[in-house]
């Protein structure tokens, strides 16, 4: 039987634990950099989810965004509308502690040919005031 957790926000703080990583991030100097704040950690797992596509992760075929398979549909009025509606609903679900802000999507002609979207996502991470962003180049 599961059992639903209650949700805690943890605070980044100097002690002794400075020295242990929260996470990985995929790129950088090395293809496994370690995350040392939650801030960093949630920057990295939000950024996974986007890159994500969805049937990709073994064990979890659900976990994605389905960014990729939504740039072949038809680019109507409504296209961008539901690139953002795909990427809150994800983001709400699996990544439940972070707060999107603003989602800007550049989508030229030239783009629109390629199946292809530069997308700008600004965040914040559970009540904190600061903010950061992620910038990827989804293509499909």
């Amino acid at each position: 039987m599961a059992y639903l957790l209650g949700k805690k926000i943890v605070k980044d703080s100097e002690s002794d634990f400075d020295n242990y990583a929260y996470g990985i991030v995929g790129s950088g100097e090395t293809p496994f950099s370690q995350t040392f704040t939650s801030f960093e950690a949630a920057k990295a797992n939000l950024r996974n989810l986007l890159l994500t596509k969805r049937g990709e992760r073994v064990m979890q075929p659900e976990f994605g965004t389905g960014l990729h398979s939504l740039l072949f549909e038809p680019m109507d009025s409504q296209f961008e509308d539901r690139l953002i509606d795909t990427i809150s609903e994800s983001v709400n679900f699996w990544l439940p502690y972070i707060d999107i802000e603003e989602i800007e999507v550049e989508m030229t002609d030239l783009m629109k040919d390629q199946n292809r979207a530069n997308l700008h996502v600004t965040f914040r991470v559970a009540n904190q005031i600061e903010t950061d962003s992620v910038s990827i180049s989804v293509q499909g």
